[in-house]
């Protein structure tokens, strides 16, 4: 009886792996482009902490990655419709954010994933937005990658508007569900053939 539970501990912790939950101090990032009913789009980049950049060294898997933020419309009259994607490539650096049209849209535009499908944002609103998309998990060692965001003015209500609206991302947390597996500990049951 006793030598079964010892082989049953041994087994549950050759196949064991610790689970670990890491996440982003908060951020903020400000979309500096409006447009009246024809999309226009920001090419922010951001560079990642190196927590996430130096991973191929830690043997990790990485499970889930998911991001939450508060969309913040702060006009008082102007209804924003706003769409984002995220890109492995970019001409935008961190203080430089690049802008275009549907005219000029960069080739890579049409492989960047969708990780915001295009919604509405009331005027005086602040959204509370999450965003688990499987794409963020591949930015998981990437040094800089590119978010390109579209901020539309679609409705206007009573007043007089005041352009441009800058629509606000506020507290920007990625969160990291990742496993460290430890192939190692089966060592013991093959040695002792159990």
């Amino acid at each position: 009886m006793t030598r079964a539970l010892f082989a049953s501990c041994l087994l549950a912790l050759s196949a064991c792996s610790a689970e670990i939950s890491v996440q982003t101090e908060p951020f903020n990032a400000t979309v500096p482009v409006t447009s009246i009913l024809e999309p226009v789009y920001a090419e922010v980049a951001l560079d990642l902490p190196d927590e996430t950049v130096n991973t191929e060294d830690l043997d990790i898997v990485v499970q889930e990655v998911a991001a939450t933020l508060t969309v913040v419309n702060p006009s008082p009259t102007l209804t924003l419709r706003t769409s984002a994607r995220l890109s492995f490539t970019g001409t935008a650096t961190p203080d430089q954010p690049k802008t275009y049209t549907d005219i000029n849209r960069p080739a890579y535009y049409a492989t960047a994933a969708e990780i915001l499908p295009v919604r509405d944002f009331a005027p005086n609103s602040r959204t509370a937005v999450r965003i688990d998309t499987p794409a963020l998990k591949d930015a998981i060692g990437k040094r800089r990658v590119w978010f390109i965001v579209s901020n539309t003015v679609v409705r206007s209500g009573l007043g007089t508007p005041v352009l441009p609206v800058n629509i606000q991302l506020q507290d920007i947390v990625f969160t990291a569900l990742i496993t460290k597996p430890f192939p190692g500990l089966g060592g013991a049951l093959e040695v002792g053939g159990l």
